[in-house]
């Protein structure tokens, strides 16, 4: 009977081990490895410029238009060829077209601006999201931070809204 209080005993303390053990292995593979979820460093860093959605006066659609600045952060991407995507959304989150640069561009070392721009044939829409980041020339790699641009629709100036009254053709003279 002691003797199976004493087995009982060390099957207990003998878990107890195994779980502290397998506790310190998990602990030192998750802390020495690289986390499979953690984000890439990206090599370039983008911001909004000056950014529209306006009508267009050409034809019935109205354009996109973002200005994105740059800075390059990995010196390997410095003077080398890169591209530009952008994919525009409704504000519901319906995906409406894509874009990036004909042929890419040249990243300058010292950083820069591009624009992207598309027109949307949709003339209902108030308002668009869109997505730009930096990729590698085949576009199947992105090399910078998303970037979201919210764009509501600008109003087409009239003639009185550029003048801030309506001319009067009336003589003044009595």
């Amino acid at each position: 009977m002691v003797e199976k209080a004493i087995m009982g005993n060390l099957t207990k303390y003998t878990i107890m081990l195994g779980l502290v053990l397998s506790m310190f292995g998990v602990n030192f593979i998750i802390g020495s490895a690289p986390s499979a979820f953690a984000q890439a460093t990206q090599g370039i860093t983008i911001s909004a410029g000056n950014s529209s959605f306006v009508p267009l006066t050409n034809t019935d659609a109205n354009q996109v238009r973002v200005n994105i600045e740059y800075t390059v952060e990995d010196e390997s991407l410095g003077n080398e060829m890169i591209n530009a995507v952008m994919a525009v959304f409704a504000p519901n989150g319906t995906y409406l077209r894509q874009t990036s640069i004909p042929g890419g561009f040249t990243a300058q070392s010292d950083g820069g601006t591009e624009t992207l721009k598309t027109n949307i044939q949709d003339k209902s829409l108030t308002s668009v999201l869109a997505n730009v980041t930096l990729t590698d020339l085949s576009k199947t790699r992105s090399i910078s931070n998303m970037l979201t641009v919210n764009l509501e629709l600008e109003q087409t100036p009239t003639v009185g809204s550029l003048l801030g009254t309506t001319p009067s053709l009336q003589n003044s003279s009595k």
